[in-house]
């Protein structure tokens, strides 16, 4: 009876959890078909090489946007990627002994969950506000900080899935530490790490809101990231909120082409673990 009783439970369980799994599926299908559907028209060559024409005028692109994303996307990756490896590499190597070391992850885990607008916010007051005006600077180191947490976890946690027997073994060879974590440690790691590489970047991709605080934008195609840049997601947010269809088309447009990167990103992420532990 009670056996029974457990089974019924345990259906009823499953039934909810598939219910729930369809429900959200459902909606995520259902926001990449709108914004394929709505963005595809959108998609001409005019989009990636002509510059924003005046507002209520048919034609013009967002090239500005695209390049701009594209440097603020490319510095934040220079500053966050390498300050996460090497802290990660801190936490997993160096670490252990010290109590640091768990606070230190404690307060990754934390940043990961924290809100990127309150980032945005931060890097607003020390450093747009000291300086007295926005600048692409501010939106990358914002975008970078945002990465830091990502990446630091991620390389710890593959560090430390690497066997200490390698390292006793490259010991015993007479190889110092660094080098048994350059050419041993990190060889081993190396999928893991770049797959938490390419899903911070895949993140930090879509964000907007520390981008209003820092980089805040620019209607001409400027490449002086000491200045106020543009980028895509705060165009598609001023586009979609604009009165133009002009604007909102071009939004649907770039809101496709932000999807399919994260996307592609993910699912090159997804195929570089599945071949890690394949292997």
């Amino acid at each position: 009876m009670i056996l029974k009783k457990r089974k019924i439970v345990s259906s009823i369980a499953l039934f909810i959890c598939f219910l729930t799994a369809c429900w959200g599926i459902f909606w995520l299908t259902f926001i990449i078909i709108d914004v394929l559907r709505h963005g595809i028209t959108a998609i001409n060559p005019e989009l990636f090489l002509k510059d924003p024409a005046p507002p209520g005028e048919a034609g013009g692109g967002l090239r500005n946007a695209f390049i701009g994303h594209l440097l603020i996307t490319v510095f934040a990756t220079l500053i966050g990627v390498p300050v996460g490896v090497l802290g990660g590499t801190f936490l997993a190597e160096y670490g252990r002994k010290y109590n640091i070391s768990k606070v230190i992850s404690t307060l990754a885990d934390i940043m990961v969950s924290v809100p990127a607008i309150i980032i945005g916010a931060f890097i607003y007051a020390i450093i747009v506000k000291p300086l007295g005006h926005f600048s692409g600077w501010a939106g990358a180191v914002a975008l970078g900080i945002i990465m830091i947490p990502t990446v630091l976890r991620t390389t710890e946690n593959m560090l430390s899935l690497i066997p200490w027997t390698l390292r006793e073994a490259a010991f015993a060879l007479g190889a110092p530490y660094y080098k048994v974590i350059i050419q041993v440690v990190y060889r081993g790691a190396a999928t893991g790490i770049l797959t938490g590489i390419i899903l911070a970047i895949a993140r930090v991709t879509g964000e907007a809101a520390p981008l209003l605080f820092t980089a805040f934008n620019n209607n001409y195609f400027s490449l002086d990231m000491s200045q106020p840049i543009a980028s895509l997601t705060v165009t598609i947010f001023q586009y979609a909120m604009g009165p133009y269809e002009e604007w909102h088309a071009q939004a649907w447009g770039a809101a496709l082409m932000i999807t399919v990167f994260i996307l592609l990103a993910t699912i090159t992420g997804r195929l570089l673990i599945k071949r890690r532990y394949k292997d």
